[in-house]
C-alpha cells in the first residue's frame, strides 16, 4: 500500500505520519546543506484541494499537517492558499521567493468526462 500522498495518518497510523515527518525533515536538511539557515526559513504553502468528490479529503489532511508542522518547527508561514476544489498552477522564483498562482475556473471534483467521438465502424469509445 502506498502512503506517499497522505502526510499524516489517523491515530495509530505511524507509517503515514512518519512519512510526512521524514519528507519535511529531508527537505529542510537539504536546504541547510545548500546553505540555508534554518532560523531564517520562511514558508509559502499552496494546494490541498479536494481533487475527487466522494473520496477522503487527502488535500485538507496534507494542508493541516503542513501548517501544524511549520508551526511546531517555528518556520513562519508567510503566504498560503490551501483547500478548496479548484486546481492551482504555480510559478516560483526561488531567488526572490515570488510566487504566481493561477486557480482553475473549473471545480476539479465536478469535471465530467467527455465522450470520445466514435472511431471506425459501430464502435464507440468513451
Amino acid at each position: 500500500m502506498n502512503h506517499m500522498l497522505l502526510a499524516q495518518g489517523s491515530a495509530g497510523d505511524t507509517v503515514r505520519t512518519l512519512s510526512g515527518l521524514s519528507a519535511m525533515e529531508l527537505l529542510i536538511n537539504d536546504l541547510v546543506k545548500l546553505g540555508a539557515s534554518k532560523p531564517r526559513l520562511k514558508a509559502k504553502a499552496f494546494g490541498g484541494a479536494r481533487m475527487i468528490k466522494g473520496l477522503s479529503d487527502i488535500g485538507a489532511q496534507n494542508a493541516e499537517f503542513t501548517v501544524s508542522y511549520l508551526k511546531k518547527e517555528g518556520i513562519p508561514l508567510v503566504t498560503q492558499s490551501l483547500g478548496g476544489t479548484r486546481a492551482r498552477t504555480l510559478r516560483f522564483w526561488p531567488t526572490s521567493g515570488r510566487v504566481l498562482q493561477r486557480v482553475s475556473d473549473t471545480e476539479v471534483g465536478c469535471i465530467e468526462p467527455r465522450p470520445t467521438p466514435a472511431i471506425g465502424h459501430d464502435v464507440e469509445i468513451f
